[in-house]
């Protein structure tokens, strides 16, 4: 009688295991709507009522926004958008309390695959919601200047900031391994957004906000999304934005991949 031995079982490419993981995640996160819809019903609501509010008024009299206060304040809108982002350190907290994190640390997977799969779920839930309240605002009236590469661009940094906003949120969700404590870390960010030339251009700003503003990062991912709706393709503008949202990104992705690494170190 011959001996059969059976050869081990390969563990699945990084990439099939991320891929796996992110739609196990999108599943979930598809049967809790409630996670996702209220970031999306606010960033509606500011679209409609600031545009309500200013959209009849004479805004050329304004120096920077131009003739459509619908191109000014939609960035603003998919910007806030992006915060979706944070849901994906929820995600990986939800499966911490339940002991699902545990058990994954004990498959054939790779660590990092469970982290990114959690970033790309956050990628995939900014794109979906900045895209969905793009395409309204262009609905409603907004002409970008820079045209269709300009609306592509805008969801390209609202991509960025959720990004961010990802890192973020799986750095502190890992960390605390509380819903709670990682969803009030996320609303820290809040003040930022309203600490930015927000509704009106940096000269109408009073002073104590200007000196703000001018060192908050969200002031420049504004300023890059309004150049492409308002005046074109401004590289100055675009550079800065892309500094502020990248160097932002770096520090909340390198975070969450040393909390990461620490966490499942002692799991």
């Amino acid at each position: 009688m011959s001996d059969h031995t059976v050869a081990p079982t390969k563990p699945a490419s990084q990439a099939t295991q991320i891929r796996l993981l992110t739609v196990r995640m999108l599943l979930k996160v598809m049967r809790e709507p409630a996670v996702t819809i209220p970031n999306l019903a606010i960033s509606v609501f500011f679209l409609f009522t600031y545009n309500g509010a200013f959209g009849s008024s004479d805004v050329t009299l304004i120096p920077g926004v131009g003739g459509n206060y619908l191109n000014f304040i939609l960035p603003v809108t998919v910007l806030f958008s992006s915060i979706s982002g944070g849901a994906a350190g929820l995600t990986l907290v939800a499966d911490l309390e339940t002991g699902y994190f545990r058990r994954q640390l004990s498959m054939p997977l790779s660590r990092s695959a469970i982290v990114l799969a959690a970033i790309l779920l956050g990628a995939i839930q900014v794109l979906v919601q900045a895209t969905l309240i793009l395409s309204l605002g262009l609905l409603m009236g907004a002409d970008p200047a820079a045209g269709v590469g300009g609306a592509l661009a805008l969801l390209g940094f609202a991509l960025l900031w959720g990004m961010g906003f990802a890192g973020y949120s799986v750095a502190t969700g890992l960390k605390t391994g509380n819903a709670q404590a990682a969803q009030a870390a996320t609303f820290i960010f809040f003040p930022l957004m309203f600490l930015a030339p927000v509704f009106l251009p940096m000269e109408q700003l009073a002073g104590w906000i200007q000196a703000i503003a001018k060192v908050n990062p969200t002031t420049y991912m504004l300023e890059a999304m309004r150049s492409v709706m308002i005046q074109g393709w401004v590289a100055s503008s675009l550079i800065k934005g892309l500094a502020a949202g990248g160097i932002f990104a770096a520090i909340t992705l390198t975070a969450a991949v040393r909390v990461a690494r620490s966490k499942t170190s002692r799991a």
